[in-house]
């Protein structure tokens, strides 16, 4: 009797040690990035992983509780799932999940992670009150974006009226031919290479995307820098199978650093319109518009 008691002890103990081995990890940024959207927070930094025990939670683990610690030299500003604004230089992230931290940009001390919104538990800032200052930074440096758009119209305009001041003294043969370059020019981009497929997050271009959305990466010498948005973010390509002739529009939202200038990446969705998802790598012909 004794014996059985004590195994059941064992056993209960064993249990709860497990348990509360199994709920405790932490992520320290520094130098952190912070972007949300309406499904997860990304945050991108030097990244410190307190507990290499720890594993990536799916939708049925259960017990588990990260805290994501925020240090930043500029003030962060996000909304949680509840539209609560959070702002500070320093911030406490809880949620009941985890996930291993990945490189971008093919940098070892580049690297970043997505929290979703819906297992965040608890935000705390170290400026929480300052919402109304935040507002106002927003508002000041939207109406300077407003006052650059129009200075940049007002000399276009400028620019036009003295190109057309110049075309007239021209003969009207000039005219002709200068309009069938402009339009050669503005005529859809043909590339032929290869398609493949990946899963979209955030891209590139700033938007928030997933398997079903039908949307593309082009490649880094296309796609230009990437400290900044990309002249071909939002336009759309038909991408056309050379094996079958199916063909699918999607929308550029992303860049591809491993691509080649010929080779597009697609969302599932959109590589499953045209190809087998088990070829994995299709030969496409593909036009920008």
């Amino acid at each position: 009797m004794q014996l059985s008691q004590t195994c059941i002890l064992v056993v209960l103990m064993a249990m709860l040690g497990h348990t509360l081995a199994d709920i405790s990890c932490k992520l320290s940024i520094e130098k952190a990035k912070i972007r949300a959207s309406d499904s997860h927070i990304r945050i991108r930094g030097r990244i410190d992983i307190d507990n290499e025990d720890c594993k990536p939670t799916t939708n049925k683990t259960k017990d588990v509780t990260t805290q994501v610690l925020l240090k930043s030299k500029k003030n962060l500003s996000f909304k949680d799932a509840n539209d609560v604004v959070h702002s500070g230089n320093e911030c406490t992230i809880t949620a009941a999940w985890y996930n291993t931290p990945d490189e971008y940009r093919g940098s070892k001390k580049s690297t970043q992670v997505f929290v979703p919104l819906r297992f965040v538990t608890d935000v705390k800032c170290n400026k929480d009150n300052t919402d109304t200052a935040s507002t106002t930074t927003a508002v000041t440096k939207s109406r300077t974006r407003t006052r650059r758009r129009t200075t940049t119209k007002k000399t276009s305009k400028k620019t036009t009226r003295k190109t057309t001041k110049k075309t007239t003294k021209r003969t009207t043969k000039k005219k002709t031919t200068k309009k069938s370059s402009s339009s050669s020019d503005n005529s859809n981009e043909h590339y032929s290479g290869q398609a493949t497929f990946f899963t979209p997050n955030q891209g590139a271009c700033g938007d928030w995307n997933d398997n079903d959305d039908y949307i593309a990466a082009l490649s880094g010498s296309l796609y230009g820098s990437y400290s900044k948005k990309s002249s071909y973010c939002g336009k759309k390509v038909k991408v056309v199978n050379k094996a079958n002739g199916k063909s699918v529009t999607v929308t550029v939202k992303d860049a591809c650093e491993s691509c080649d200038k010929t080779h597009i990446d697609l969302s599932p969705a959109a590589f499953g319109e045209i190809g087998d998802y088990d070829t994995g790598i299709l030969k496409v012909d593909w036009y920008v518009y």
